[in-house]
């Protein structure tokens, strides 16, 4: 891979309000954990962590500082907003991108204080911004580092009452398939890269896979945003234990929802704008 990018390490949701998003991710049942800010920046967020990624729940805490595009984003609508991918060494990917020929920023340092009812988790990632031309699709991507990850995942954390393990793909729609084809070559080595009819697919080795699909495919899905553009991150499809058990936690928590094929599709309105799919494993 040419930026040695690895897999989606969290795909994240933009909401306006933090602590109403926090309850309405517990009715999806979820183990949702106290909010933190960056302390560079001027968002605030809650993780939602599984075993190996994890969903980032991201609002505006300080607008007076940088809030990597959240505020633009924002004024069409909560959702879906990005992704990060996991870097193992954030310099070794910026020199190798830079190498390479790529848009791709130093790494800067955030910090992230979390308080608990014991202790607070002082928690520290390395984070390099990437052109916006070499993520068509997912409406914003970035590499992340973590140095401190044994304090991002604590006890019962994990165990999600709606059985959710990870993620297993996310969705994005693009409008030139040659030119998002040569863009992930770029970023990810043409080895990466599975060319369709009709589609994209991204392949990471481990984790997550991406899939780019047209704006017709995404309409025809139910997933369109056409208020997002032409290229955006449409979907995110979440894997489970038991999809039985997740759709009655669903029907007994008053969750809309609509069945897809052997899948679970949550309103987007009772999931603060994003396009969530649940599938079994």
């Amino acid at each position: 891979m040419t930026a040695k990018v690895g897999r989606v390490d969290h795909p994240v949701v933009a909401v306006h309000h933090l602590e109403p998003t926090r309850e309405q991710y517990r009715k999806l049942g979820f183990v949702v954990p106290p909010a933190g800010r960056h302390r560079e920046w001027g968002t605030a967020n809650v993780c939602i962590m599984f075993a190996d990624d994890y969903l980032e729940i991201r609002g505006v805490g300080e607008p007076d500082k940088f809030l990597a595009g959240l505020d633009k984003f924002l004024v069409h609508g909560e959702g879906l907003c990005g992704v990060a991918f996991n870097a193992r060494n954030a310099d070794e990917s910026y020199e190798e991108g830079k190498a390479t020929g790529l848009g791709i920023e130093p790494p800067r340092h955030l910090n992230r204080k979390l308080v608990l009812e014991d202790r607070t988790l002082d928690l520290h990632f390395r984070t390099v911004m990437l052109s916006h031309d070499l993520y068509p699709g997912l409406t914003h991507a970035n590499l992340c580092e973590h140095l401190t990850p044994g304090e991002l995942r604590q006890p019962g954390w994990l165990d999600h009452p709606n059985g959710v393990l990870s993620f297993g793909r996310l969705v994005g729609v693009v409008a030139d398939f040659d030119a998002a084809q040569a863009a992930y070559e770029r970023l990810l080595g043409a080895q990466n890269v599975k060319r369709e009819k009709d589609r994209l697919w991204l392949d990471f080795g481990e984790g997550a896979d991406v899939e780019l699909i047209s704006p017709q495919e995404a309409e025809r899905r139910g997933d369109a945003q056409p208020v997002r553009g032409d290229s955006y991150m449409a979907s995110a499809t979440l894997l489970v234990k038991d999809i039985v058990a997740t759709r009655h936690l669903f029907e007994g928590n008053g969750i809309r929802f609509r069945k897809v094929d052997d899948q679970v599709a949550v309103d987007p309105s009772h999931a603060c704008g994003a396009h969530l799919y649940f599938k079994q494993v």
